[in-house]
Order: structure tokens, then C-alpha cells, then sequence
């Protein structure tokens, strides 16, 4: 099972006039830039704004879902600056848009950010129909994003993320937008024969592993298993499982042990999403 993000990661222009024509305005329409427009006295970008061009996201008022990513600097697309804090015109659907600034450069010059668009090409129409799944939004009482998304698969088993994305600390390597990323939370639920389970991983931040916390429920105790690290999820919850099983006097040999096999074909769930979501082979899952 592999997980597809609807997430879509929007790569920018360098320089900010392709922005002006761009084709994010409908052909031959007049953008009108007006010479004093009201600013949301509540929003201060972080001092990385100033620091050149970055991402500014397009942000609704009223929902704070991003419906898109330009690029821009803070003179213009500041809450002082000549945009006055909002996005002149129409940009994917959203008009009378706030600005908030999202994503630094990268060192090359590179700018890019968050959105929840995805595309549905039809190529014997040849048109394009660009959705917004409302993945991004912007926390105005943080002054952050959030992101994350919500899903079933085949068989009506739940999958969810949610991460949180600090503007000021993307890309403080020069190179990697993730920086910016914390807390990002992946979680996956399964339920079979009145028996559930619930597997949650966790990544602080960048530079920390993630933990991985497995719940059990309508099994007795509900036990709680918890890892340091994918790795050691991967090497243990089996035998881990197994030992609980024993504990409590099941035999796990006994195919005809509804439970235990319930509890087992379960664990196999989650350690299969888990393995897929972070890339690990059938062939290291077997080693």
C-alpha cells in the first residue's frame, strides 16, 4: 500500500514580475493594485520576511485554507507594503485574499511552499481542473500553518497526518524547506472482528527520530506499545505482541484462536503501513 499525498508542493519563479503576468490571472485582465489597502493590524511577519523574496501564501479570511503560493517580498506583500497585506484580484478562486508569509528562499534562489492543490488533467478535453482539498491552512492565533490530510483506503481502514509548519525556520540550512516542518504526526487504524488498533508516529522535527506508539482495543489491558525509532517498531511489535499473547495465557499457535489471530492480522496492518510509509523493502521487513 502506497500513500499518495494530495499535498502538492508548488515550485515559484524567481523573479517577482513573472508573478505579475502570470497565468494565475486570467488572460487580458487588469490587475488593479490599490494605493492604501487595509491591513490586519494583528499580523507581524517574522524578521525573515524582510530577508528577500520568499513564499507568501494566499490565504482565505474567513476559512485560512492557502489556496496557493507567490512569490513576493515583504515591501510588497507586507501588511506595510503596497499590496497592504492582501492579494490584489482573483488567485485560485480566492478573492480579497490575506497574504502571510510561509516559506524562505533556498540558497540558489529557489522559492517554494505549501498548498492542497491537486490537478485532474483530461487530456481528450485538454483541460486542467485544479481542486483544493483545504490540507493548508494558516493558524492566525499561532502564525503558523497547518497541515494535514484525511483518508480511507480499500478496505475503510483510517489514515490521517497533520504537521506544523513555522514559517521563520524553513530552509535555515539554505537548502531544505523541512526545517520549517514539527510535530508531524502519521497515523493509520484498522478494525477487525470488533478488534481494533491504532498505530501513531511522531517526528519532533527535522533532526529527530520518529517514535512510534501502537494501541490496542477490546483486548485485554487495551496494551500500549511504544518505539524509539522505526527501526526498532519494525524488529519488535511482532514478537512484542507475541509475548503480550503469552502473558496472558493465549496460545499463539492455535489457528483456531480467533482472538489471537485477530490480534496478529491486525499487528501485520500496521506494521505494513508503517513499513510502507517510510520506504522499508519486503525484503528488509523479512531480514
Amino acid at each position: 500500500m502506497h500513500i499518495k499525498r494530495k499535498l502538492i508542493i508548488t515550485f515559484i519563479t524567481f523573479v517577482i514580475s513573472s508573478f505579475l503576468i502570470s497565468s494565475s490571472f486570467a488572460e487580458g485582465e487588469e490587475v488593479v493594485v490599490p494605493a492604501e489597502s487595509p491591513a490586519e493590524e494583528s499580523y507581524v511577519p517574522p524578521a525573515e520576511a524582510g530577508e528577500g523574496v520568499g513564499g507568501w501564501a494566499v490565504v482565505d479570511p474567513n476559512t485560512g485554507i492557502v489556496h496557493g503560493v507567490v512569490v513576493c517580498t515583504l515591501d510588497v506583500c507586507g501588511p506595510n507594503g503596497s499590496w497592504g497585506g492582501k492579494l490584489p484580484g482573483e488567485y485560485q478562486g480566492c478573492t480579497n485574499c490575506n497574504l502571510r508569509f510561509q516559506t524562505r528562499a533556498t540558497e540558489d534562489g529557489n522559492v517554494a511552499g505549501y498548498s492542497g492543490h491537486s490537478y485532474e488533467i483530461n487530456n481528450e478535453k485538454g483541460t486542467v481542473t485544479v481542486k483544493n482539498d483545504g490540507s493548508v491552512k494558516w493558524n492566525e492565533k499561532e502564525k503558523n500553518f497547518t497541515i494535514s490530510s484525511k483518508s480511507t483506503d480499500k478496505k475503510g481502514n483510517s489514515i490521517s497526518s497533520k504537521s506544523t509548519l513555522i514559517p521563520e525556520k524553513t530552509a535555515t540550512d539554505g537548502k531544505n524547506l523541512q526545517t520549517g516542518i514539527i510535530n508531524q504526526e502519521n497515523e493509520y487504524s484498522a478494525t477487525e472482528n470488533s478488534n481494533s488498533v491504532t498505530v501513531a508516529t511522531l517526528k519532533e522535527n527535522i533532526d529527530s527520530n520518529e517514535t512510534v506508539t501502537v494501541k490496542y482495543s477490546n483486548w485485554v489491558n487495551d496494551p500500549i506499545l511504544k518505539y524509539e525509532s522505526i527501526q526498532g517498531f519494525i524488529e519488535n511489535v511482532e514478537s512484542d505482541v507475541d509475548n503480550a499473547l503469552l502473558t496472558q495465557g493465549e496460545n499463539i499457535e492455535d489457528p483456531e484462536n480467533e482472538m489471537v489471530q485477530t490480534i496478529k492480522s491486525l499487528t501485520t496492518k500496521v506494521k505494513d503501513f508503517v513499513s510502507n510509509l517510510f520506504g522499508f523493502s519486503r525484503t528488509e521487513l523479512a531480514s
